[in-house]
């Protein structure tokens, strides 16, 4: 739970209403949930097809992704019943790198350029130090 709390004070501080963490006791419900709701599931897996090769495709879909970051034990049941099964390389990997490089190609870089309209921080760029303000 310490991840969760965690994860809410950023969000609090910085900003971005749309994001969501939380445990799940059974992923595959989820999977089946989202699906029938109209969103997609999008499953990372070094063994998918490469993101080079569909990520217009899934740019182009105007649904909630749902998105799976694969590792050792996903079950081949994740595999069956994901819309798309993208490997960011071919090669092992980290998840969290491979789920940035998947956020960066959906946005196409403008998630660097995103600031969220309930942040109660916001961070000054500058060559060299820190500098943070408070918002309204």
């Amino acid at each position: 739970m310490h991840l969760v709390t965690t994860t809410n004070k950023v969000k609090e501080n910085w900003g971005g209403k749309y994001f969501t963490l939380e445990f799940i006791r059974d992923p595959k419900k989820l999977v089946k949930d989202w699906k029938k709701e109209g969103g997609i599931v999008v499953h990372l897996t070094m063994y998918g097809v490469p993101i080079d090769k569909v990520i217009d495709k899934i740019s182009q879909i105007n649904s909630k992704i749902l998105v799976i970051v694969g590792s050792e034990k996903v079950e081949g049941w994740f595999y069956y019943n994901s819309d798309y099964n993208i490997a960011i390389g071919n090669q092992p990997h980290s998840e969290v790198a491979a789920l940035a490089i998947f956020l960066d190609r959906i946005y196409k870089g403008e998630e660097l350029n995103i600031q969220f309209s309930d942040a109660k921080l916001s961070i000054i760029p500058q060559e060299r130090g820190k500098k943070v303000i408070k918002n309204g």
